[in-house]
């Protein structure tokens, strides 16, 4: 049982150190937050999705304490924060095809909900172009999101248990 809490512990520690450094290289932000998504992945394979909840609710009282700029944070607990357990819901039992359809779904709606919260605070803009390069970006990111599960499984893994 301590085992599985120090490394929990660890997990969390990485995600925090990850948006610590959003406030120090601000270029790689988008980077950086998908980067600080891939531990809850890990705590949802673990320990299931109960243990995930309560790692991104962890992560997101750590990450409203260290990042600086707010509206990264709302990025983050809005996007790229609650990711791993939004991929885990939809990935159960459904083909490809509807996967992928319920996921870009998701992924609009918690965009729009983002934008309308940092609309008044943060100049977006928003065109054809904006949304295309969303869709874009969101399906490389779920695909690489995919590759690192698929890693953790077939190498970290044993690495980590033994």
């Amino acid at each position: 049982m301590s085992r599985k809490i120090a490394y929990g512990g660890i997990l969390l520690a990485i995600n925090s150190i990850l948006l610590l450094l959003v406030n120090v290289i601000p270029i790689n932000t988008l980077f950086l937050l998908g980067l600080a998504s891939l531990p809850i992945a890990i705590v949802i394979m673990e320990w299931g999705p109960k243990a995930g909840v309560i790692f991104y609710i962890g992560s997101v009282l750590l990450s409203f304490m260290l990042m600086a700029n707010k509206s990264q944070w709302i990025l983050y607990i809005f996007t790229f924060g609650i990711y791993g357990l939004v991929k885990y819901i939809i990935e159960q039992d459904r083909s490809f095809i509807q996967e992928y359809i319920i996921k870009l779904i998701c992924a609009n709606i918690l965009i729009v909900i983002t934008y309308f919260i940092l609309k008044p605070f943060v100049y977006i803009p928003v065109n054809i172009i904006t949304i295309a390069i969303f869709e874009v970006a969101f399906i490389i990111y779920d695909f690489v999101y995919s590759r690192f599960i698929d890693y953790y499984n077939d190498k970290l893994r044993k690495l980590v248990n033994k």
